[in-house]
């Protein structure tokens, strides 16, 4: 109440408003009335101000601060915070994923590598240090927006490296990946070092050699096995974890053979430095840069770990000492998420922003300032900074010191692309385009042809087809044909000659089928639909679903029915898909919660891998009922560039006795546009995606109704949270009572539901902000329903 009357005795100025306001929305949301007192994020931080500023300059008419100027923004870490929190949801869905690399690379949220924990390593680095003077960049006030530009660009390469070092596998530690093509061998030697590097002997350069680990031979560790390296994520046999023992334990450490599965200690099998046993062999890669060697990790125990404390100096970690046990890195219960951040960082500042080669008078600060300056267009920057973080050196030879020969995977394409990717479209600096034969600028793009807007004329479309009772899917009857500016099938390149069921290319798995040869795949009969059968569509591949064609998921599993990723195409003209039937009294699988029907999926970290789908009458889409847990969404579409066209067909989420599932889930910038067709279930639109209704339409906050150009009636509930939009769109064919608002609405909302254990929907309760301010009294009354 005091700061509340400081407020109104000083003239409502905005600049103290938005003040007030930040510092109440966070006592609501996290407890504490400072911005930076946690890292977690302040929802709807904008819309709070807005509508904060709205109700008191606006309506009650209080003050006269609404047109005071706004200082210029200080551009400092908290403001760099600041706005990394505003990118959560973009940061979360398109960089924090990880993906399935045995089923298409199916995509899903990180477990290894989260953005609270990220937030925090970053302050940690980025404000108070890791070391004496070592700071992560992330804004330089006295160049103010340069600066601040400059941050970015520096934290998009460092994150574009993480996520194709550690992300993308979402794996705290090294794994094996360097085998024997010709036998399929990998040595367990690897722990050692892999393609040609021994990491106990990458001893730091002479004016540092006093940091360098020693190389216990006494040493007994083994990798921990990430969550995900279990089903369902993990699919048949790996090698085993990376370990360190003694020779006396283990004179030969042999290989594993991928074949047969087999592993064979007993071998005298070297791997690619010529190691046979695994002695000393404790500094694998670990952290989110997969640090590796005895040099990066005695630096980093020496300015931030026990030996720092032990010498009396500023410590993060002065319990943990990491070169008697690196794998705390990875296991430390209390502190693990956090670390794996701060250590990749660590090696970030002291190998990169640091990196000066004194011969050819190459700075890495200084380039980075050049490239912004130059319009960030030029990929050389990101392939010397790749360079250096992977050999020690800028450019080929190494001119410097510590440098390591190798041709050890640099996933050069991927970070170019990881990067460019990062600035653009999450980040959204003005990038200059990359020139065309650059491999950012290439891309392979997409031949999916949009449908042409449909006609008016249309017969209002059916009511969704009853789900059948029975194990067998029944297809619903062929719709009447009508006239229609709308394509009848989805275009594609060489239409097939006659339907087929996938042979050859793709991998067929327990109850898995995947498509992956970039052709086209009919099914539109009962021969050629699939039934206990879950289908992965990805690499471009087009799946076409037409009357007489279904696809059932088996019971009680969460994965989707079918699965669309990395540029591939939907067309649905009739038939059916029905998510897994969800119930715990059936033998197989183990999940309460009913399994979605379709997602249309990205895949990669680029707009031009977004899948697309459209969807016409005749077709239906149902999710999984779950007679004891959360029924299945009908629809799921994910991922900037993604893209559903719904002209037609029935959208049906399933039924749950703790919950329905949703009929339409759009999420991370994806879009979803709607012309016509029938939905039983609540649409959600979440983190910056958006949902497009052409028609006639009015909104009444939760409930969108009205009509679509053929004269199909909607009525449906709508829940927004995390910048999802909904837009109503007007179209010249058809003339309108009340015409629908041009520009998108977002209203946060209030949601029940739970949240399944594997569900892609955030189904927690959302928050939004009401707030009262009564002249009278002059006191102001914030209501938050959280």
């Amino acid at each position: 109440l005091p700061q509340l009357k400081l407020l109104v005795g000083k003239g409502l100025l905005k600049s103290d408003v938005r003040i007030f306001i930040d510092k109440v929305s966070s006592v609501l949301t996290r407890g504490c009335d400072e911005y930076f007192c946690s890292p977690h994020t302040i929802n709807f931080l904008e819309q709070r101000r807005d509508n904060f500023e709205t109700l008191i300059y606006d309506i009650f008419k209080l003050g006269n601060g609404r047109f005071e100027p706004e200082p210029p923004p200080f551009y400092d870490y908290e403001y760099a915070e600041k706005w990394l929190h505003l990118k959560r949801p973009k940061i979360e869905g398109n960089i924090l994923t990880s993906k399935h690399h045995e089923l298409g690379r199916v995509q899903y949220y990180s477990q290894a590598y989260r953005f609270l924990p990220f937030i925090s390593a970053l302050r940690t680095t980025a404000k108070y240090g890791a070391g004496d003077g070592r700071y992560f960049f992330v804004a330089d006030p006295g160049e103010g927006l340069r600066g601040f530009n400059a941050g970015l660009v520096n934290l998009a390469a460092f994150l574009a490296n993480a996520m194709a070092e550690s992300i993308d596998h979402d794996s705290c530690e090294e794994f094996h990946w360097e085998k024997d093509i010709a036998t399929g061998r990998y040595a367990i030697s690897n722990s050692c070092g892999q393609n040609g590097r021994n990491y106990g002997t990458e001893s730091c350069p002479p004016w540092q050699s006093f940091m360098t680990c020693p190389a216990a031979t006494d040493a007994e560790l083994q990798a921990s096995i990430p969550e995900t390296s279990e089903p369902p994520f993990r699919l048949g046999p790996k090698p085993p974890p990376f370990q360190c023992m003694p020779k006396s334990n283990l004179p030969s450490s042999g290989f594993w053979e991928e074949p047969t599965n087999t592993l064979d200690n007993n071998a005298n099998y070297p791997n690619s430095y010529g190691r046979t046993d695994v002695e000393g062999c404790s500094f694998w890669g670990r952290g989110v840069l997969h640090t590796r060697g005895t040099c990066n990790f005695g630096k980093f125990n020496f300015h931030v770990g026990a030996r720092a404390a032990a010498q009396n100096r500023p410590s993060l970690y002065p319990d943990l000492d990491f070169c008697s046990d690196p794998g705390l890195i990875c296991s430390d219960e209390e502190r693990t998420m956090d670390i794996r951040w701060v250590v990749g960082m660590f090696e970030w500042i002291d190998r990169v922003q640091d990196y000066y080669d004194s011969a050819l008078d190459w700075n890495y600060m200084r380039e980075l300032y050049k490239y912004v300056d130059g319009g960030m267009s030029d990929d050389s920057f990101i392939d010397k900074v790749n360079l250096i973080l992977a050999r020690g050196c800028h450019l080929y030879p190494c001119s410097s010191y510590f440098a390591v020969e190798s041709d050890r995977f640099l996933y050069s394409n991927e970070k170019r692309t990881n990067f460019r990717n990062i600035l653009k479209l999450l980040f959204e600096l003005p990038l200059s385009e990359a020139p065309p034969n650059t491999p950012a600028a290439s891309g392979s793009g997409s031949s999916f042809v949009q449908p042409s807007e449909p006609a008016v004329n249309r017969p209002p479309t059916k009511p969704p087809t009853v789900r059948p009772t029975t194990v067998q899917v029944q297809t619903p009857s062929p719709v009447k044909s009508v006239t229609t500016n709308a394509p009848t099938i989805l275009p594609v390149t060489a239409e097939p000659t006659t339907p087929r069921v996938p042979t050859g290319s793709p991998i067929e798995l327990s109850d898995i089928t995947q498509w992956n040869d970039g052709e086209t795949h009919v099914i539109n009969s009962k021969e050629t639909s699939f039934l206990d059968e879950s289908i992965v569509v990805t690499r471009g591949t087009t799946f076409l679903l037409e009357p007489g064609g279904y696809v059932e998921a088996p019971l009680n599993t969460n994965w989707p029915a079918v699965r669309l990723s990395i540029g591939s195409m939907f067309a649905g003209t009739g038939g059916a898909i029905n998510g897994s039937y969800a119930d715990p009294s059936f033998l197989e699988g183990e999940y309460a919660d009913g399994g979605d029907g379709l997602h249309i999926n990205n895949g990669q970290s680029s707009d031009v891998t977004g899948s697309k789908g459209s969807f016409f009458d005749g077709v239906v889409i149902v999710g999984g009922d779950a007679p004891i847990g959360v029924g299945g969404n009908a629809l799921y579409v994910n991922g900037f560039g993604s893209e559903a066209k719904i002209y037609g067909g029935s959208f049906v989420g399933g039924k749950g006795a703790k919950d329905n599932g949703y009929s339409i889930l759009v999420q991370n910038s994806a879009k979803v546009h709607v012309y016509s067709g029938s939905f039983d279930g609540e649409i959600k639109v979440d983190r910056s995606a958006e949902i497009i209704f052409y028609g006639c339409f009015k909104r009444d906050r939760l409930h969108v109704s009205g009509t679509f150009p053929d004269e199909t009636y909607l009525d449906v509930s709508i829940r927004t949270s995390y910048g999802g939009e909904i837009t109503l769109m007007a179209v010249s064919e058809q003339e309108c009572d009340t015409a629908p608002s041009m520009s998108p609405t977002n209203f946060p909302t209030v949601s029940p539901r739970p949240t399944p254990k594997y569900n892609h929907g955030d189904r927690k309760t959302q928050s939004f902000v009401e707030i009262s301010l009564s002249l009278a009294s002059m006191l102001l009354f914030g209501l938050f329903w959280i």
